[in-house]
C-alpha cells in the first residue's frame, strides 16, 4: 500500500497505522516508532524528542482499542523493531503488558489539570511570582472551584466507572457515548459558582441505552472515589474542560475586570489546541520517564 492508497483508507485505523509503520521502517529501520491514541501525540512528542530528537516517528492509531490491535500485530510480526505504545488507563482493567505504557491516571488530560500546572502557567504566561497577591488569589480560587466541580461531577464519574466495570465483567460495552464536557443540563461550569442539577435517575434518562447499573453500585463507587485524588481518577476530558474554563476566566479577568490579575495578558487558550498549547507545562510522571529511557538502550528490543 503506497502513501496515496493510505490516504484513501479510514484515517487512524489499525490497518493504516500498521502500513505507515511498514513504510517508515523501510527508510528508518533503527528509529523509534511511537503509537498513540487520538490526540495524545503533542503530549508525548515533546517528551520523547528530548531523548530521540528526529529519530522517532509518531503514528496515531485512533482510539485505545486500535493501539492495542497494532500492539498485538507488531508483537507477533515485528518483534525486533524499536516500538513504543501509549494508552490511557481510563476505567479499564490494567493492561500489564510489556512495552506498553499506560497512564497512572485516567488519561493524559489529567496531566494538564493540577495546581502545579496552573502555577507554571501563572509564572510563565501571566508573569506572576509566588509572592504576588494575584498569584495566591488565583490559586485559592482554583482550588475552591476545583473542589466544587469535583463535588458536582462525582456522581457522573461514579456511574460511568461502575458501568465500565460491569461491562468489562460481561465482555460487552457501556453503550453510552460521553462528550468532551459534562452535559450542560447536569453541570454548568461558571467560575465562582459551579452549578449542578441532576441525580441517578437523570443519568439513566440521559443514557437510556446504556448497560444496566444499580444506584447501589454507583454509591459504592462514589465511596471509593471519595477516598482518592479525584484530579487523577476522574474522566480526563471533564477535568480538562474545567481547566479550560478556568483559564478563560482569568484571561478575561486580566484583560477586562482585573478583579484578580491587574496586568493585561496576551496569553490565550484555544480549546481545540489546548493539549499542544499547554504541553510544556503538563506533568510528566516518573513512570513515563522510565519508559522512554528504556528505549535509549535499544539493540534488539522486543515489542
Amino acid at each position: 500500500m503506497n502513501p496515496t492508497e493510505l490516504s484513501k483508507k479510514k484515517k487512524n485505523s489499525p490497518a493504516v497505522a500498521i502500513q505507515r509503520f511498514v513504510l517508515l521502517k523501510k527508510e528508518f529501520n533503527n528509529d523509534l516508532f511511537c503509537f498513540y491514541e487520538g490526540k495524545d501525540g503533542p503530549y508525548y512528542y515533546n517528551r520523547i524528542i528530548n531523548h530521540f530528537g528526529d529519530n522517532h516517528h509518531p503514528i496515531t492509531c485512533g482510539n485505545k482499542k486500535a493501539v492495542l490491535k497494532v500492539y498485538e500485530y507488531l508483537k507477533i510480526n515485528y518483534s525486533n523493531s524499536n516500538t513504543s505504545f501509549f494508552v490511557d488507563k481510563d476505567y479499564d482493567e490494567q493492561q500489564n503488558q510489556s512495552n506498553l505504557y499506560e497512564t497512572p491516571c485516567y488519561s493524559i488530560e489529567n496531566f494538564y489539570t493540577s495546581v502545579k500546572v496552573l502555577k507554571a502557567v501563572l509564572k510563565n504566561e501571566f508573569l506572576l511570582s509566588e509572592t504576588d497577591k494575584e498569584y495566591k488569589d488565583v490559586i485559592e480560587l482554583f482550588v475552591q472551584n476545583k473542589n466544587d466541580f469535583h463535588s458536582s461531577i462525582t456522581l457522573l464519574n461514579s456511574w460511568y466507572a461502575a458501568a465500565k466495570q460491569i461491562a468489562q465483567a460481561k465482555g460487552t460495552s457501556v453503550n453510552a457515548s460521553l462528550d468532551e464536557k459534562p452535559p450542560k443540563e447536569f453541570i454548568i461550569i461558571k467560575i465562582g459558582k459551579i452549578q449542578s442539577d441532576y441525580d441517578f435517575s437523570k443519568i439513566i434518562e440521559k443514557y437510556p441505552n446504556s448497560i444496566e447499573v444499580t444506584e447501589a453500585e454507583v454509591q459504592t463507587k462514589m465511596s471509593e472515589f471519595n477516598t482518592k485524588d479525584k484530579s487523577q481518577i476522574f474522566r480526563g476530558k471533564y477535568e480538562l474542560d474545567f481547566m479550560y474554563n478556568f483559564l478563560k476566566f482569568i484571561i478575561e479577568d486580566a484583560n477586562n475586570s482585573k478583579d484578580l490579575i491587574k496586568t493585561k495578558t496576551s496569553f490565550n487558550i484555544d480549546k481545540a489546541r489546548i493539549l499542544s498549547q499547554l504541553s510544556q507545562y503538563a506533568e510528566t510522571p516518573d513512570c513515563l520517564v522510565e519508559y522512554i529511557n528504556s528505549k535509549n538502550s535499544y539493540t534488539q528490543h522486543p515489542v
